[in-house]
């Protein structure tokens, strides 16, 4: 093989970086004649959890967090990208639970399977009712359902004149509003779902009524109730046959909007859902006196999956047991009240070992704190043909003191813009879209740029 294509460049060949913004994706694509790299920043997806600083090559730096938890700024990358810095690797990807990070390649023996950090949905198809509960509940929408209950008339059977006395009673304190019931029979029975579904408990509706006008006690909504919340006493009926409902279905789940919070499996009544985090740890409140849920709700606001919540109590805020140890309250909180401890994590593993896999476990490692994210993380072993190289004419870069003025000029300014995207990323994102005015400005009088800010 040519020694100058051993990456795939030609000798000589610069390759060609861009970027572009698309229906909320920040498109960087990196390019030459015969390989093409692409890395999709979904911006709506990401949740500015930090988990991408692993870059090994200071590419990713964090956006404005704390002022989007707040509310001061809507629809801003939470994390930047420098394309001149990026490699193109797929780390970013590879270690993003939420998928906010998609990379690819194009060419000629390219290859895009890897391993990932990620996490594990099960569904036991004999324990699932199915119901409609872990849909009404999953923070994604990653659960579709199509149930199939009996209507309550096709099983009931009266051989002469249809009445019925007795009582019903629903205690929605037990009842985790599968649904079912009313499925079954929704003429009797109503369900007020709420399009809030809120922690700690989480509950899809805000109530469940009984019309007894329409209700004929037959008792077959407390059969098919998984909860035992519905108690039915008939007193009295005309003569009728009762047959037992079936119950059939589907649950489908979507595995690449599912960030495996486990929620689902801690509501469902029937104990059908098993999931494996992408991380296990823990989230410490290290400074319970500096924060204020009443005046901040950075912490809520931000995680995406709401798994922390403010108690009203001395207590101020609690973490539930479907955290994903994410980090991204850790980064919002703006009085530095959180710390998060990751402990281990999950892998989609390939069948396909390739060598260097073994730099990317390096780097899961040092997520969860086993090993640091320096250790040698690209080892490459660097042979130099010292004959060669003094055989090669290379182009000194010219001397400072011969640049003239002008030019001279222009390498500071453009100097100062660098520094200046990487200290703003709100000048970063307006660059992006093509607003520059505010850039201008700041460029020109630093001082009355901050304070327009």
């Amino acid at each position: 093989m040519d020694k100058g294509k051993r990456t795939g460049i030609s000798v000589g060949e610069k390759p060609t970086v861009t970027m572009d913004v698309t229906n909320g994706t920040v498109i960087y694509i990196w390019k030459t004649s015969i390989l093409t790299r692409v890395l999709d920043h979904k911006i709506a997806k990401c949740v500015g959890c930090g988990v991408c600083l692993i870059c090994p090559w200071d590419a990713i730096t964090m956006g404005p967090v704390k002022e989007t938890a707040s509310g001061l700024i809507e629809g801003a990358p939470l994390v930047n990208v420098d394309p001149d810095l990026c490699t193109f690797c797929g780390l970013c990807d590879s270690a993003c639970i939420f998928r906010a990070f998609e990379a690819r390649y194009e060419g000629e023996g390219a290859i895009n399977e890897y391993e990932r950090i990620d996490g594990i949905h099960r569904i036991d198809e004999e324990k699932c009712a199915p119901c409609v509960l872990c849909t009404k509940v999953c923070p994604t929408d990653s659960l579709e359902v199509d149930v199939k209950v009996n209507r309550k008339e096709s099983l009931v059977t009266y051989q002469g004149e249809e009445y019925a006395k007795g009582t019903i009673n629903i205690d929605e304190k037990k009842c985790s509003f599968c649904g079912l019931c009313e499925i079954l029979c929704p003429d009797a029975i109503s369900i007020y779902w709420s399009e809030a579904v809120e922690p700690p408990d989480f509950r899809p509706a805000v109530g469940i009524r009984v019309n007894e006008d329409h209700c004929d006690y037959c008792g077959l909504c407390a059969d098919i109730c998984p909860d035992d919340a519905i108690s039915v006493e008939c007193i009295e009926s005309g003569p009728r046959t009762i047959k037992q409902p079936e119950i059939t279905g589907e649950l489908k789940h979507d595995n690449t909007t599912c960030v495996k919070c486990g929620l689902c499996a801690e509501v469902c009544p029937y104990e059908a859902l098993e999931v494996t985090k992408p991380f296990s740890g823990e989230v410490i409140i290290k400074q319970l006196d500096k924060c204020d849920p009443t005046g901040c709700h950075n912490c809520f606001n931000i995680c995406p999956i709401k798994a922390i919540y403010p108690t009203g109590t001395a207590d101020k805020i609690e973490i539930l047991e479907h955290c994903m140890y994410c980090g991204a309250c850790v980064i919002a909180c703006p009085y530095d009240v959180l710390d998060i401890k990751r402990e281990g994590y999950n892998v989609d593993q390939i069948e396909r070992a390739k060598e260097w896999e073994a730099a990317r476990k390096r780097a899961f490692e040092s997520i969860v704190g086993i090993s640091p994210p320096s250790s040698g993380l690209f080892e490459r072993d660097i042979v130099v043909d010292i004959a060669r190289k003094e055989s090669q004419q290379i182009k000194q870069h010219e001397a400072w003191d011969s640049v003239d003025g002008e030019r001279k000029a222009a390498m500071r300014a453009a100097q100062d813009l660098r520094n200046l995207l990487k200290k703003k990323p709100r000048h970063h994102l307006q660059v992006e879209r093509g607003r520059v005015d505010k850039l201008i400005k700041t460029m020109k009088s630093p001082e009355k740029g901050q304070e327009e800010e």
